[in-house]
């Protein structure tokens, strides 16, 4: 799938149907994920792969009782190894941990809507609960759940108007060359001339 028409297709996705994702799959995904980039190449993302029913259960009780959850067959929960980066940023190594994982997770994302498998990022959860129920080390922190499965809806786009969230050279700065909006019309625009060729 070119890279364009599935960034702006993808979606988030709570109804699965009820059918297995092969591993073989869920290995692909894992290995664009893998792909990302990280701070200083440091690459401190660990990924957990949970299929057991009990478990993603137990997950889905430990993510603000998100029982929609369950109908995914795979959770992959992705973790950061703080101690790993800590060596290397200390000062900055919360930060770092998180901005490396959700890369990771988006790259994931993008290459389960390229073979239509659906995905949900879920990053609300007890912290604790959740090292306890998948035996995460110390040292290792949970920072996100991405739900993995065969999509049983198509949601459409809920996306603002573009430049409502740009600016230029400084925070809040709208005042730019007046022929670029709306920008949205633009950019549909340029990629058409793009498909022409």
């Amino acid at each position: 799938m070119e890279t364009s028409k599935c960034i702006k297709e993808r979606r988030s996705i709570n109804n699965y149907l009820d059918k297995d994702v092969p591993l073989r799959l869920i290995l692909e995904l894992l290995d664009a994920a893998h792909q990302a980039p990280s701070s200083g190449n440091i690459q401190n993302w660990r990924f957990i792969i949970v299929k057991n029913k009990k478990t993603r259960e137990e997950i889905a009780e430990c993510c603000l009782s998100q029982t929609w959850m369950c109908q995914a067959p795979v959770h992959i929960v992705i973790c950061s190894d703080r101690e790993h980066i800590s060596s290397f940023y200390e000062k900055h190594k919360n930060t770092y941990s998180i901005q490396n994982c959700a890369m990771a997770a988006q790259n994931l994302m993008l290459k389960a809507h390229s073979i239509k498998l659906g995905t949900c990022f879920v990053a609300g959860f007890s912290k604790m609960t959740m090292k306890r129920i998948l035996e995460i080390k110390e040292g290792s922190e949970p920072e996100g759940i991405i739900t993995v499965g065969y999509p049983a809806e198509k949601p459409t786009s809920k996306r603002g108007l573009l430049e409502n969230y740009t600016f230029f050279e400084t925070y809040s700065n709208r005042r730019a060359d007046k022929s670029l909006w709306p920008l949205n019309k633009k950019i549909k625009d340029l990629f058409s001339k793009f498909k022409k060729k």
